[in-house]
């Protein structure tokens, strides 16, 4: 038996860093959601990804492995998720998952981070890092939760989101 067909390859313009274990390690976080897979790899192979600086932490202009990685993923009814990845010196780890559209990074620092803004059904959606998390978490009123199922817990995952309205404490979808 030959195995000649690669199942899943980088584009030849991603850089070497984009391609390191460690990445990888935190792309596999993103992928998975309650223990069960989240998106599907053809997610992951029609992601764009963006390579910014999200820390206020100072580091060498040329240094690649300080670059965070955000990967813009397919969402549900025609809406992006947004998976965060932070590079620094002391590692590489998974930095939380935003959702909307036009996502901004906004020249405001909390907890050492950046703030992070996308549009969701035309209202902003505000997204700060949180130490305490290790992540980026969205705050304000009417959160959007990840739901890689609904209702049944026995059949497999779907990938969708649901916004919980805080007033009520009600879910809608």
């Amino acid at each position: 038996m030959k195995f000649n067909d690669p199942c899943l390859t980088f584009a030849s313009s991603a850089q070497p860093f984009l391609r390191a274990d460690d990445v990888g390690y935190a792309m596999t976080e993103f992928m998975w959601f309650e223990g069960k897979p989240y998106y599907p790899m053809s997610a992951l192979t029609d992601a764009r990804v963006a390579c910014v600086r999200l820390s206020a932490a100072l580091y060498e202009e040329l240094d690649e492995d300080n670059l965070d990685l955000v990967f813009q993923m397919r969402g549900p009814q025609g809406k992006h998720m947004f998976e965060v990845v932070l590079r620094s010196d002391y590692g590489t780890t998974y930095g939380g998952w935003l959702w909307g559209e036009d996502l901004e990074i906004v020249d405001e620092f909390i907890e050492g981070y950046r703030v992070l803004v996308t549009n969701y059904d035309g209202f902003p959606a505000r997204f700060e890092y949180n130490r305490e998390l290790g992540q980026y978490r969205f705050v304000g009123e009417n959160p959007i939760e990840k739901a890689s199922f609904s209702g049944d817990r026995n059949r497999p995952s779907r990938h969708s989101i649901t916004r919980i309205e805080a007033y009520n404490h009600r879910i809608t979808r």
